[in-house]
């Protein structure tokens, strides 16, 4: 099998002016590798990143960072037989994200739960002169300022349900500090898969996540999503476990195959490079969403579900999505 170095080397082309190695032009090497078993992908080892440090680097994947929330021992204290947990990575910004805009957008606001309570575990992307998280007084209730423009922001959250049973859905609403925008994210709607809400101009908001399940791993990926033609493209990102640590990366490449079938593959490695799993699944333009599986040497091992925003550079492009073990269900 052709172990496919090209969604690499043509990003570097693309974006750096790397020399190209054939007479190819990216659209066919994609197009012809998209007709390979699993894309051309192999489960051999990589340097960590895939060697790409530089690329990632470029690609500029808004980063985290851990917090100390003052209401740890709350939360810690809600959590035990009973309750239900979430655990979610929050967005908000300019999706796709778009690096010659000008003006910016004031996320600046509340999240409120409508009952439980929820834990801040990282930041994404908030900048030192623009953007934090204020001193935290209720379980319920998260204050911050964020001012977004190329890019987005985010949060990563653990949220408690101590009342599973009620008949009304527990709901997250995020809500302006001029209270002239809000959006409401019920919860249960993430079993579906990553959830987006509109704000207009090319601002949006995507929730991703699961509820917890103690017996599997589970996560959320993100970043770039880079369209070469309507129908070829490349992706790379990040993934992260539950707590929004980073224990990964994935590169891949989408298009759409002589037999018409819109399909995704790629390949994802644990943070020193080593095999995690081959990526294979489909997309739809209409809807840009995108679901697959992962399998590693032994067979399936995983889920994937999300939300993409094509871009026609490296840094124009973006996609959200959750991951989970087999064991997890779906």
């Amino acid at each position: 099998m052709r172990t496919p170095k090209l969604p690499f080397s043509l990003l570097a082309a693309l974006s750096f002016g790397a020399c190209m190695t054939n007479d190819a032009t990216p659209v066919e090497e994609v197009t012809a590798d998209l007709e390979l078993e699993n894309g051309g992908f192999d489960t051999a080892d990589e340097a960590a990143e895939f060697g790409a440090t530089t690329l990632f680097a470029e690609a500029q994947i808004e980063p985290a960072s851990d917090v100390a929330d003052e209401m740890q021992a709350d939360i810690t204290a809600m959590d035990v037989v009973g309750a239900e947990a979430h655990d979610m990575a929050l967005v908000w910004g300019r999706l796709p994200p778009d690096p010659t805009a000008t003006d910016g957008r004031d996320w600046s606001g509340t999240l409120e739960l409508s009952r439980g309570g929820m834990l801040i575990r990282r930041r994404i992307g908030f900048e030192l002169a623009t953007d934090r998280t204020l001193p935290r007084t209720r379980r319920d209730l998260i204050e911050f300022r964020s001012v977004t423009r190329p890019f987005a922001d985010g949060l990563v959250l653990r949220i408690v349900d101590d009342r599973p049973g009620d008949a009304e859905p527990i709901r997250l609403t995020y809500r302006s500090i001029d209270g002239t925008r809000v959006h409401t994210i019920d919860l249960r709607d993430l079993a579906t898969g990553p959830i987006v809400r509109d704000d207009g101009d090319g601002n949006r908001m995507v929730a991703a996540g699961r509820r917890r399940n103690d017996s599997c791993a589970h996560g959320t990926m993100r970043g770039r999503w880079h369209a070469l033609a309507p129908n070829a493209g490349v992706y790379l990102g990040v993934v992260a476990n539950a707590a929004g640590e980073p224990i990964g990366h994935v590169r891949g490449i989408f298009g759409e195959r002589r037999n018409g079938n819109s399909v995704m593959f790629g390949k994802f490695i644990d943070r020193d490079g080593r095999f995690t799993g081959v990526i294979q699944g489909n997309y739809d333009a209409a809807t840009d969403s995108f679901e697959a599986r992962w399998l590693d040497r032994q067979g399936d091992h995983g889920v994937l579900k999300g939300l993409f925003f094509e871009g026609a550079t490296l840094r124009a492009g973006g996609y959200v999505a959750r991951w989970a073990e087999t064991s997890c269900g779906q």
